[in-house]
């Protein structure tokens, strides 16, 4: 009897065991910026109980005399809403954020915002317009929910 049961007793662990991760990862390389010169994303803020955290994430490959004359870069960045309200700001990722462990390779992940609570839930798009800047190989996003 047990021998016949066993799959399905199987089947409803595995089920059971299934769970969303609690963070999704988005990058958009250079080459695939929208016909607008922007970096495109869709972030699921769709569960009522949860919070969110994103952050942006980039690399830069420049030499050092390049990457020292860098200044902080800023992001402009528009979130549309499901209902198709528009929300636009302006935030910078400061050069101290960039480290590398790589000579004339620069890293940075920034906070953009932590515990939000959107004004709406569902699918948002964000999209991110940067200045160019020579040897960007793109942009991240990441999305945590909590």
């Amino acid at each position: 009897m047990i021998g016949r049961a066993l799959p399905y007793i199987v089947a409803l662990v595995m089920v059971a065991a299934c769970s969303e991760p609690a963070q999704m990862e988005y990058f958009c390389s250079s080459d695939d910026r929208d016909s607008l010169g922007r970096f495109c994303y869709s972030l699921d803020m769709s569960d009522s109980l949860s919070t969110y955290d994103i952050a942006f994430y980039t690399r830069i490959d420049c030499s050092p005399k390049d990457f020292d004359a860098l200044n902080d870069v800023r992001v402009d960045v528009e979130l549309v809403s499901p209902a198709g309200l528009s929300y636009v700001e302006t935030v910078y990722l400061p050069v101290e954020s960039f480290s590398s462990r790589k000579r004339c390779t620069y890293d940075s992940v920034v906070d953009y915002r932590k515990g939000l609570t959107p004004v709406e839930w569902g699918v948002w798009q964000m999209y991110l317009s940067l200045p160019e800047i020579q040897g960007l190989r793109g942009m991240g996003v990441i999305n945590g929910k909590r």
